[in-house]
């Protein structure tokens, strides 16, 4: 989902793409000759100096390779509850990041500018990944928007807490029932929460809907015309939460979590494993300052008829106000920041050493936007500034080129998470909860919402 995260609000990007008028628009708005000015948002918080400097000298570097553009950063983030109002409006930056499970809405709805034209001939834009390009695509292949960041839901374990209660933290669980049994023992010696799961802010169905593609079922019809709450697979995945909850009491007693919550615990050594985006190194470690080694990520566990993990990512989309000259000098930003280095071994070294000078993560687990080839060839450049200790995601490197993809579900996507919330919260707080009730009902609301267009 790695929407309503107000952080979720993916931490970042990649590349660009252009954002019509709310009210519908076929391309970026007449030309103009001379300098240039845009606004990009992602820009981090002063509570993130590291970060912070690395964008602020990554925009200097910029200007003076490209004198005739100028760049100002914007703290701005999307937030469901706001993003349409901002867009109407005009008031979004000249670059802005929007969910996967925001773009093919936007397309349908004429919100979103054509802008295959301007993206140049030879941009590696057009060299990511076709099943992630295909997100930003319409059905005659014209392109809107520009795949940023992509990452899969992984299952995130402290890998101290794995030593401390017996485990091996190189052999992470690889089923439901060996999590469960993982959970008993870390609970039982170190007292600490065995497993958890986010419940709210539409984080709940995110996980629940991970955990029912994990099963072997799905949310919704790949058209998004219909529900398909109420499945045997989801049905399993709340009978393992009552099973931790109710039988095992390692699931904690705080039900109402959110992204942040769940991310400081983890950071904080007050919960053994839970399902998160594996690209969460990053916020983590750099942001929470939790140990390095204590970062545990494994594949997401499947069942015998599982369908894979859930992938999502993010989008970079540029104001619908902005002139054709404005949209490519955004282009221009995006590639010179995000891109390049994919490459450029020149860019990948200089990148790196700059992000190891600036204690910021080189190598962290993440889902490549482009083939295994190019992000070997990356990593290979960088091999000198790598400062991650990618042996202890060894399962989960080797599982992201070979585990399916499963797509959010396509239609009010943040709609049916939030519906999906309260079952979630049912099954944690009520021991007599009606799990086949509950999945009628949230059935019936979310084929509701699909029918309401």
């Amino acid at each position: 989902m790695k929407s309503t995260r107000t952080t979720l609000l993916a931490p970042a990007a990649l590349a660009v793409a252009a954002l019509a008028l709310a009210t519908g628009c076929s391309g970026p708005n007449s030309d103009s000759s001379g300098p240039v000015s845009i606004t990009v948002a992602g820009m981090p918080t002063n509570q993130q100096p590291e970060e912070l400097n690395n964008f602020n000298r990554d925009i200097a570097d910029f200007i003076k390779a490209n004198p005739d553009i100028k760049v100002t950063g914007d703290e701005a983030t999307f937030d469901v509850r706001t993003f349409q109002a901002l867009l109407a409006g005009g008031k979004l930056p000249t670059v802005f990041y929007v969910p996967f499970t925001e773009m093919q809405g936007l397309i349908a709805r004429k919100q979103i500018a054509d802008i295959t034209g301007t993206i140049p001939k030879d941009s590696a834009i057009g060299r990511i990944n076709p099943s992630i390009q295909k997100i930003v695509k319409d059905s005659g292949d014209h392109i809107y928007g520009v795949p940023v960041q992509a990452y899969s839901m992984g299952l995130l374990y402290n890998r101290d807490l794995f030593k401390k209660a017996g485990l091996d933290p190189d052999k992470p669980p690889t089923t439901w029932d060996e999590v469960r049994v993982a959970a008993k023992a870390i609970q039982s010696a170190t007292g600490v929460q065995g497993f958890a799961s986010m419940t709210k802010d539409n984080t709940g169905g995110w996980v629940l809907t991970t955990m029912s593609y994990a099963n072997g079922g799905t949310i919704e019809s790949a058209d998004g015309k219909n529900a398909t709450v109420d499945n045997d697979a989801t049905r399993s995945a709340l009978e393992f939460y009552r099973s931790l909850r109710w039988e095992d009491n390692t699931f904690g007693s705080n039900f109402l979590i959110g992204y942040n919550d769940a991310m400081k615990a983890f950071a904080g050594g007050k919960i053994g494993m839970f399902v998160q985006g594996a690209d969460a190194y990053k916020t983590l470690v750099s942001n929470m300052g939790m140990k390095p080694d204590d970062f545990g990520l494994a594949p997401l566990p499947q069942a015998a008829q599982g369908l894979g993990t859930l992938g999502g990512g993010t989008v970079a989309i540029i104001n619908p106000r902005a002139s054709v000259a404005e949209t490519k000098a955004a282009i221009k930003w995006a590639e010179y920041r995000y891109l390049r280095k994919y490459g450029s071994q020149e860019a990948a070294v200089a990148d790196a050493k700059a992000k190891a000078a600036d204690k910021q993560p080189v190598g962290e687990p993440a889902l490549s936007l482009f083939d295994q080839a190019t992000t070997d060839r990356y990593l290979g450049w960088v091999k000198d500034y790598v400062n991650v200790p990618r042996q202890n995601y060894a399962a989960y490197l080797a599982s992201a080129q070979t585990m399916a993809l499963v797509p959010e579900p396509p239609t009010k996507t943040q709609e049916t998470y939030g519906t999906l919330d309260t079952v979630v919260q049912a099954v944690l707080t009520r021991k007599d909860a009606d799990i086949d009730a509950l999945l009628k009902e949230a059935q019936r609301k979310v084929q509701t919402t699909i029918d309401a267009g």
